[in-house]
């Protein structure tokens, strides 16, 4: 004990590792997985995003979505695949604006 005593310092050293660890631990939202989704006509990262983006904010899903495709700017191409972030404990719900077509994908959390 008086060696602790002496060496204050390891005390305080554990006490922090301890405290970033907890942090870490609290603050993580789970696995992070990305699927690829075909770009529609009107698409736009704001409007996907407000799809798909679960408990991300718009903007830091913009932010991995334009990392992940490696994208410049914000403009995106209907025709083509966008890679985007979806939480491991998402589950799909589909949405249809008509019979024959499939509008939109929802993302919602599964209850634990």
């Amino acid at each position: 004990m008086k060696y602790l005593q002496k060496n204050s310092y390891i005390v305080v050293l554990f006490v922090a590792f301890f405290v970033m660890g907890a942090f870490l631990l609290i603050t993580d939202n789970g696995s992070t997985t990305y699927e690829q989704v075909e770009i529609q006509h009107g698409d736009t990262l704001w409007t996907l995003a407000e799809q798909y983006r679960g408990k991300m904010t718009k903007q830091e899903w913009i932010k991995q979505v334009k990392a992940e495709n490696a994208l410049n700017g914000e403009h995106i191409v209907a025709g083509h695949a966008l890679t985007i972030p979806v939480n491991e404990k998402s589950i799909y719900i589909a949405n249809l604006k008509n019979e024959e077509e499939l509008h939109s994908v929802e993302v919602a959390i599964k209850n634990p």
